[in-house]
């Protein structure tokens, strides 16, 4: 039987010691292999993973509390413990992937099976927001950050709750517009995962030839229509008046 040429397509992605602890817990979490006939050999199967992630969860709530009841090296311990556990299974899980994919020839199925499995597939081609950062900034709170795109430009933050990273929120909070390139949100829900994106506006020209679309071909803003008389103009019915970056997703400390 030839082997298809595209297995690499299925890389299984693996943790880090040094990804953030609240990341690690939710990786560990997703996983779903009981009662998968093509996985019956997990080097650690659902239940001891489960163990494993709730004592890490355990010891870092314990870590985070004031005062601390556990130290921080007692939360590495448990964290290496279960990063240690996800790469073996991720491992495994590619290998038989990739051989029911070949057996089957075709690589969705291999795909699939480790979605399927809680799992995540190394993307050929990493989407980014470039420009657009966000990171945790306390108990339920972020601080966003982007590239300014000109100096009277306008920024419109969109964002909520989903069940996992790369999946965008079925439903979002209201829309946030500010002036400023960097925003701070709080009152988010702790240990959730958010998605987030954005989109900026310049502003009308003020020039007697205004009617055309105002934005320069090297900024990626939304465009601005206005009539002759500086007025800007919106069209009833289109999907979205802006053009949006990529979700951006961060699991909430």
């Amino acid at each position: 039987m030839a082997k298809l040429k595209n297995l690499s397509l299925i890389t299984v992605l693996t943790i880090s010691i040094k990804d953030p602890t609240l990341d690690v817990i939710h990786e560990g979490f997703m996983q779903k292999t009981t009662g998968n006939a093509l996985l019956p050999a997990m080097p650690v199967n659902d239940t001891n993973m489960n163990t494993q992630v709730t004592a890490l969860h355990t010891t870092y709530n314990a870590f985070k509390a004031v005062p601390p009841t556990m130290t921080e090296a007692q939360v590495s311990s448990k964290k290496l413990a279960v990063v240690t556990s996800y790469n073996q299974n991720a491992g495994y899980i590619q290998g038989v992937a990739r051989s029911a994919a070949n057996a089957a020839g075709d690589v969705n199925v291999g795909i699939q099976l480790v979605l399927g499995s809680g799992y995540k597939i190394k993307k050929s081609k990493e989407a980014t927001a470039r420009g657009f950062n966000v990171t945790n900034a306390g108990a339920g709170a972020v601080d966003i950050t982007t590239k300014a795109v000109n100096h009277h430009a306008g920024y419109i933050r969109q964002y909520g709750a989903t069940t996992d990273k790369g999946v965008p929120p079925a439903t979002t909070e209201e829309m946030i517009f500010s002036l400023e390139v960097a925003t701070h949100i709080n009152n988010l829900k702790s240990k959730t995962v958010y998605g987030f994106r954005e989109a900026s506006i310049l502003p009308v020209k003020h020039a007697s030839d205004s009617g055309t679309l105002t934005t320069a071909s090297e900024k990626k803003a939304t465009p601005t229509a206005a009539t002759k008389a500086h007025k800007s103009i919106f069209t009833s019915g289109v999907t979205s008046h802006y053009v949006w970056s990529e979700w951006v997703y961060i699991v909430i400390t």
